[in-house]
């Protein structure tokens, strides 16, 4: 890991004079009342990155991604996952104003902390997001928009009451809308 951030800090040092910083958040929350059961369902999805141009035009970024997900579900006994992700993201510009980009994001340390009833448990893998949408120019250096995200995240590592580790074959995966705003420095 230490070595990607050294070299997302050269490219930076290299290419300081066009950056960019971008944050993309979603937030769902339900809740039903049936025959006096009540059930509750929350999302909270969000993702901050920094990233540098790799060409002139700005339609190549490389960044680096820091981003959580949180699941909430509560149909009598609480189930929870936390998930905390970083690694890094490439996003692709087709046109020359930079409104609709398509990204991808490997994340190489993805970990969650579930919990239901008495079970907690630490879970370790990677994770991969692949995001496309529309992020119009709002004002000299402002952009801001939505996208359609994939999320897949894959546990091969579960530890139970901070001393038992096992392989697993865990994951989670989601289809979820984002807002965005991004700041260019050009």
């Amino acid at each position: 890991m230490r070595n990607i951030i050294l070299v997302l800090l050269l490219v930076t040092g290299l290419r300081a004079a066009a950056a960019t910083t971008e944050l993309n958040i979603f937030y769902f929350s339900d809740s039903l009342t049936y025959a006096s059961a009540p059930s509750t369902y929350n999302r909270t999805f969000w993702d901050l990155n920094f990233g540098v141009d790799l060409n002139k035009k700005g339609s190549l970024v490389l960044g680096w991604n820091y981003g959580s997900l949180s699941f909430t579900d509560n149909p009598g006994t609480a189930t929870k996952l936390t998930v905390t992700d970083m690694g890094p993201k490439l996003t692709y510009y087709f046109d020359k104003n930079l409104s609709w980009p398509i990204a991808l994001t490997y994340n190489i340390i993805t970990r969650g902390k579930y919990s239901s009833g008495a079970v907690e448990a630490e879970q370790r893998g990677t994770s991969l997001r692949f995001e496309a949408g529309y992020t119009p120019q709002i004002s000299d250096s402002w952009y801001a928009g939505a996208k359609l995200n994939y999320y897949k995240a894959s546990f091969n590592e579960e530890v139970v009451g901070d001393t038992a580790l096992a392989k697993v074959t865990n994951g989670r995966t989601v289809i979820y809308p984002s807002f965005t705003l991004l700041y260019r420095w050009n």
